[in-house]
């Protein structure tokens, strides 16, 4: 199965279906359900990378403790998500401009995650 890595927290938020767009520098003509890989390193700190209405998107208190702990997960597959679309200068509070967004959509995120998973770059393949 396809996987694609992303840093924590985008991971947890792709999963959790909070984050409905993931932004690349490339585009991908892929559709269908992939896993999410949460690298070994994690982005900034949160509160420093998240737009004002990003922030509002998870503040539910349970959502943001969920998020926080997130921190914790890498290198591991943490859920899957379709790939149902790959635009540029999508709507979404998620999209960035210039970019292509990979729009996603149905998300689960897993009660288990697959730990001592090494992530790769692109699209990878994960087989059990």
């Amino acid at each position: 199965m396809k996987v694609l890595t992303v840093k924590q927290p985008w991971a947890y938020l792709i999963c959790s279906g909070l984050k409905d767009i993931e932004n690349r520098s490339w585009p991908t003509k892929f559709r269908g359900r992939i896993l999410i890989h949460a690298s070994a390193k994690s982005a900034a700190n949160p509160h420093e990378i998240l737009t004002m209405s990003q922030f509002m998107e998870i503040s539910n208190h349970k959502k943001k403790i969920e998020f926080m702990q997130s921190y914790r997960n890498t290198s591991q597959i943490i859920g899957s998500v379709e790939v149902i679309d790959c635009v540029k200068n999508h709507p979404s509070l998620w999209a960035e401009k210039g970019v292509y967004n990979w729009v996603l959509a149905n998300p689960i995120i897993f009660d288990k995650p697959i730990i001592n998973i090494k992530g790769k770059l692109l699209l990878w393949n994960y087989n059990k």
